[in-house]
């Protein structure tokens, strides 16, 4: 008597219950789904116009930041470029006399914002078949990676002060490789400046 209450309470205890189906399933997944993009939704309706413009404002504060850190850094890259050429010029005019025999040097052109290594006592414009017309003539102008520098000041040393100089500027090395005409060749690109010392003994730097 006993095991038969206990088997009909335990039918009793459960209902019958249908299979999930698929479409069952699928339902489920779908509204469990929908519920965080209603929320979204929620959200979004909540913010005001002037928050938009708001965040706007600030995006385009910091993209206008970014570009202005980009043309910094390059006008940076351009300035150091030039002035290793400045460099590396002045070390070739040096050597050049050094090994020639005859005295080599650099003129600058305020004007044209170009420099030669010239030699010679005819002051010729010496040959490098590694530049443009096999000479070595450097024009700023014309080369994309140092475009918008500018030859901004010559400030060297006159050796006869009863002929003044005037532009081009030429810085004269002897065959010893010493010069006479020590001073500073200064760059400029935009409000940026560099600045090369030329010493009466040894080589140029950028500073």
């Amino acid at each position: 008597m006993y095991w038969k209450f206990e088997m009909a309470f335990a039918c009793r205890e459960r209902p019958f219950q249908r299979p999930l189906t698929l479409t069952d399933f699928m339902r489920h997944s779908v509204n469990n789904f929908s519920h965080p993009l209603r929320r979204l939704r929620a959200r979004l309706r909540a913010y005001t116009l002037i928050e938009l413009l708001v965040v706007l404002a600030i995006l385009q504060l910091a993209a206008g930041m970014v570009a202005a850190n980009v043309s910094a850094v390059q006008r940076s890259e351009r300035l150091s470029r030039a002035g290793q050429q400045v460099v590396i010029a002045l070390r070739y005019a040096r050597i050049l006399a050094m090994s020639s025999g005859q005295p080599a040097g650099v003129e600058f052109d305020t004007a044209t914002h170009q420099f030669r290594v010239y030699q010679g006592v005819a002051a010729t414009t010496a040959p490098n078949n590694l530049m443009p017309g096999g000479t070595y003539m450097i024009d700023f102008k014309k080369q994309p990676d140092v475009v918008g520098v500018n030859i901004n000041g010559v400030s060297i040393t006159n050796p006869n002060p009863a002929v003044p100089f005037t532009n081009p500027y030429k810085v004269a090395y002897g065959t010893f490789g010493t010069t006479k005409n020590n001073g500073t060749i200064t760059l400029k690109c935009n409000s940026q400046t560099i600045t090369i010392t030329i010493p009466t003994v040894g080589e140029a730097k950028v500073q």
